[in-house]
């Protein structure tokens, strides 16, 4: 059984309570594939230490912005180098596709690359005050940031916002789910090794979250938090950030939803489902997890995705032609059928799919509800699994008022041929990005966020580097 250890100032070392291990599952075969070191709040201690001595030494803070984006474009380097061995292990460990584990590692790499070109641009500005006075302002590094990530993008998250905290001069801490941390302590922890990052500015310590994650958070070391996750884990740790007043990113869950409009092409409608909804197993935060429908084409949309849903190879993510891959996890699969259970319940009709896979492995059958309203469970409640519920609506005000009743934002989306109605939709959806005629179709340099319970933070693009920094005003008398 191979050891995954933390990776703090430099060093893979095994936590200070030697014994205790979290065994990490295959969701594709429920086998054992790796044991992490639990870290406790004496690691998050070390960890912190190596950050905060790092962050004091100045060593990046003083570096030259030039030379600070060259070590970055190493990092780049030598995390496309290792991705293929490390998409294996990501695919294993996390159950996804083997090619977007390993177009996980480029993403990153990708990150390092699109930030590295923003570390001589963080400008401040000389504000008039009268004439016997000098005044301007600077940007600057907050010192130690905790970084906790989600399971189900680990590579690409990491990257998402330590490229961020990296650019701007911070040093970081950083706590993998541990679901999935094995790719991240070894090979992205090694990839960081090898481009000859100085020693404490990037750490890396797995464990649980109620335990490494809580003791990152409430450490008083650390000045400034960034988190994706859960509403319920998100509000944790703000009301955390909050009691110690420094600043935290969030970005929270999701209930997104697409209205199609009458005239929508439906062929974008099925192909953009596949994508946004049965794309590793449903299990992302901005998900197309409710499609509301006009009435006069419903039976026609119904129609194709039925055939979508049927055309869908389910199996292991290193399978050839697979299209659907495990859930997570047992305790996530049980979710998804609890949720499943509840829509019929409630009076929904299953479609397609509905239930568990009868095969080894977290599977769940590529599922569609329609009849459903807006009032179920299965319409407000984010599933995280590959789970469709349709809506069907009569008029163009309906159709938003129903995108719309939900505690979430984080995306929406609207299938029309008219680009006024298209503007117009996007315009009256709440979500902090729309999609038209297509899912996911942002990159890392189009800022991604939410509304309302989704959070009010924004990661991506050239907006996200704020985050990581705060502003110092100079006045100078003359």
């Amino acid at each position: 059984m191979k050891q995954y250890k933390h990776y703090i100032n430099g060093e893979w070392v095994d936590s200070c309570k030697k014994n205790k291990k979290i065994s990490v599952l295959n969701p594709a075969n429920e086998e054992v594939i790796g044991e992490i070191t639990a870290g406790i709040d004496e690691d998050i201690n070390r960890a912190v230490e190596a950050a905060k001595k790092a962050y004091l030494s100045r060593v990046l803070v003083d570096m030259n912005p030039m030379e600070r984006a060259k070590l970055m474009r190493r990092i780049a380097d030598e995390i496309r180098k290792i991705s293929k061995e490390g998409g294996a292990l990501l695919c294993a460990e996390n159950g996804k596709l083997l090619s977007a584990s390993e177009n996980e590692f480029h993403e990153a790499a990708n990150y390092f690359d699109y930030y590295s070109g923003l570390t001589d641009k963080i400008e401040g500005q000389t504000i008039p005050v009268n004439s016997q006075v000098m005044d301007y302002t600077v940007y600057e590094p907050y010192g130690v940031s905790g970084h906790i990530v989600p399971w189900n993008f680990p590579i690409s998250m990491i990257a998402r916002s330590l490229a961020c905290s990296f650019a701007a001069g911070n040093s970081t801490v950083i706590k993998p789910a541990e679901l999935t941390p094995l790719a991240t302590s070894s090979f992205f922890a090694q990839a960081v090794h090898n481009a000859g990052v100085p020693k404490g500015l990037i750490n890396i310590v797995t464990g649980y979250g109620n335990e490494a994650g809580e003791a990152l958070i409430n450490h008083q070391d650390v000045a400034q938090i960034t988190f994706t996750g859960s509403v319920k884990t998100g509000k944790v740790i703000l009301h955390a950030a909050a009691e110690r007043a420094v600043p935290a990113v969030v970005e929270l869950g999701g209930k997104s939803a697409a209205v199609v409009l009458p005239d929508a092409d439906i062929n974008k409608v099925v192909n953009a489902t596949k994508i946004g909804i049965f794309s590793q197993a449903g299990q992302i935060c901005s998900a197309m997890s409710r499609m509301i429908v006009h009435k006069s084409i419903k039976d026609e949309v119904l129609d194709q995705l039925y055939k979508l849903a049927g055309s869908l190879k389910i199996g292991a993510g290193n399978e050839e032609g697979v299209d659907l891959t495990p859930i997570i996890s047992e305790d996530q699969l049980q979710k998804v059928e609890n949720y499943a259970r509840s829509g019929l319940q409630s009076g929904a009709n299953a479609v397609f799919g509905g239930k568990r896979v009868d095969r080894k492995g977290y599977f769940f059958e590529p599922t569609i509800y329609s009849d459903v309203k807006s009032d179920m469970t299965i319409a407000q409640e984010e599933i995280f699994g590959p789970f469709l519920s349709v809506l069907e609506y009569d008029d163009y005000d309906e159709a938003v008022e129903i995108a719309n009743d939900t505690k979430y934002g984080l995306a929406a989306g609207v299938f029309t041929n008219d680009i006024d109605m298209a503007t117009k939709t996007a315009s009256d959806l709440n979500g902090g990005q729309v999609y038209v005629n297509s899912w996911f179709t942002g990159s890392i340099a189009t800022p991604f966020g939410g509304y309302k319970q989704s959070g009010y933070s924004r990661e991506k693009g050239q907006q996200a580097i704020k985050s990581y920094l705060q502003l110092k005003n100079v006045g100078i008398q003359l």
